[in-house]
């Protein structure tokens, strides 16, 4: 039993989910709005941002295809934050007291929603541990080491535009570039525009 396995879910439960299609750009909830639901992103992508005060913009997270949004939605009144879809998107909705009661009664999908919410916490450590790096170009060298993890081997596609990027490793998009350059300079990796190869994507 898993979220994203809709047919496998309580009858009760597949009775109330539906799916909500985003244009780039709209709001699927904002922060402070009451939390009534608990959303799965099934394409597409969407940036999860807090103001704080002064109106400034956090990046919490980029959700994408299968990531899920607004965990916290099933133990809070409100949304802490604002979800905003970045490109055309789709997502599930899952209402949030009958997602809780199935999670209470199916200790299958209790550990499918835990092992979800560990995924995310290594995700938050990674972004910490990022943040923690002092030098622009091993920052994002780093950065780039992650993401092959879960893709093609030495290699990172650029799917968003690099000033998000440099906004989520706390990098201005001039600094993001000279970093490049200086990869690329180095011979750690190789580029095009969309593409980015390491050319030692073993190393430490």
């Amino acid at each position: 039993m898993d979220l994203l396995t809709l047919e496998s879910l309580p009858v009760e439960l597949q009775k109330t989910i539906v799916h909500r299609d985003l244009a780039a750009g709209e709001t699927l909830f904002g922060q402070g709005d009451l939390a009534l639901s608990f959303f799965i992103v099934e394409t597409g992508r969407v940036k999860l941002v807090r103001y704080t005060s002064g109106d400034k913009e956090v990046t919490l997270q980029i959700a994408g295809a299968r990531d899920a949004v607004a965990e916290i939605a099933l133990f809070s009144e409100t949304y802490p934050c604002t979800a905003v879809a970045e490109v055309n998107s789709r997502v599930i909705v899952y209402p949030k007291e009958l997602l809780l009661s199935a999670i209470r009664n199916n200790p299958d999908l209790a550990e499918d929603f835990m092992a979800m919410l560990v995924r995310k916490i290594q995700d938050l450590k990674i972004r910490v541990e990022l943040r923690d790096i002092r030098a622009a170009h091993e920052r994002l060298l780093r950065y780039l080491r992650y993401q092959t993890q879960s893709g093609q081997q030495g290699v990172v596609n650029f799917d968003r535009p690099l000033k998000d990027i440099a906004a989520d490793l706390g990098l201005t998009p001039e600094t993001l570039s000279r970093s490049l350059t200086r990869l690329e300079r180095d011979g750690m990796i190789t580029r095009t525009r969309l593409q980015i190869t390491l050319q030692n994507s073993s190393a430490a």
